[in-house]
């Protein structure tokens, strides 16, 4: 088994919808393009009668492309819990085709177990569906990180994850085996991989008396009592600079009469 297991593309009708002719032709560099039947009906279908003009445009556009390519229309279909409408739920037509396409995708990745099956498409609801499914060779993309794959040739993330699981479950140590990986995903490998820092043990940890809180707590007690005492004291010598006490009143001078036997006798 290779090491690089070989990708399976599976389109919905939004991912094609948001494409051209050209970059239809790209995504084959990825890998094995399918249609699922409920897919390709839905573009005949706006093919044949759409009320929007650029739909039938782009409808028309792939049936061309189509007639010329290796893509494959499937029938594949399997169950999943995940896939399943609730109970008493009316689900649109939008809605069910979207369930429709994730179990083909996901009877595909039963049926080619050596393959990456990845689902593209631009409704979330379906991805993460797709994501509550433990299948090592199944994920889902966005048709903008297909179209910077096919560019670029750097994997997505979900991709890289999924290969990583895929190796795991098939035990495939890369012992003596090359394999090309661009800048970007080994950065995203080694954020996948790398590991949580260490928890600090008990046993690192300085402990502190007990009764240095207490003196801490008291030392600064004082140090407040003394910087509010110096302050009480710059304010009232301050208050006395400012308002001087009034000076303290003179005793008037008593002027005592001259007996006047001592008047006469001068």
């Amino acid at each position: 088994m290779a090491a690089i297991p070989s990708i399976i593309l599976v389109f919905d009708v939004s991912a094609l919808s948001a494409a051209s002719c050209s970059e239809w032709r790209e995504f084959a560099r990825v890998g094995s393009c399918y249609l699922p039947q409920v897919v390709y009906e839905e573009m005949k279908m706006m093919f044949d009668r759409s009320p929007d003009p650029d739909l039938e445009r782009i409808a028309k556009d792939f049936h061309r492309f189509y007639a010329s390519s290796n893509w494959i229309v499937t029938q594949a279909d399997a169950h999943h819990a995940a896939l399943k409408m609730g109970s008493g739920q009316s689900l649109t037509r939008r809605a069910r085709v979207s369930l429709a396409v994730g179990r083909s995708a996901y009877a595909l990745s039963q049926s080619f177990q050596s393959s990456l099956v990845v689902l593209v498409t631009k409704d979330r609801s379906l991805l993460q569906r797709l994501y509550e499914i433990p299948e090592v060779n199944l994920c889902g993309i966005t048709g903008e990180a297909l179209l910077q794959w096919s560019r670029s040739g750097s994997r997505p993330i979900a991709v890289i994850q999924k290969i990583q699981q895929f190796r795991t479950a098939h035990g495939m140590a890369l012992h003596g085996r090359t394999v090309k990986t661009s800048p970007s995903e080994r950065c995203a490998i080694a954020a996948i991989n790398a590991p949580k820092p260490a928890q600090p043990t008990l046993t690192n940890q300085i402990t502190m008396p007990e009764w240095l809180p207490d003196a801490a707590s008291m030392l600064m007690a004082l140090v407040g009592l003394a910087i509010a005492g110096y302050l009480i004291q710059y304010m009232v010598q301050l208050l006395h600079q400012k308002y001087p006490p009034p000076a303290a009143p003179v005793a008037p001078t008593s002027f005592h009469s001259v007996p006047t036997n001592l008047a006469s006798s001068g």
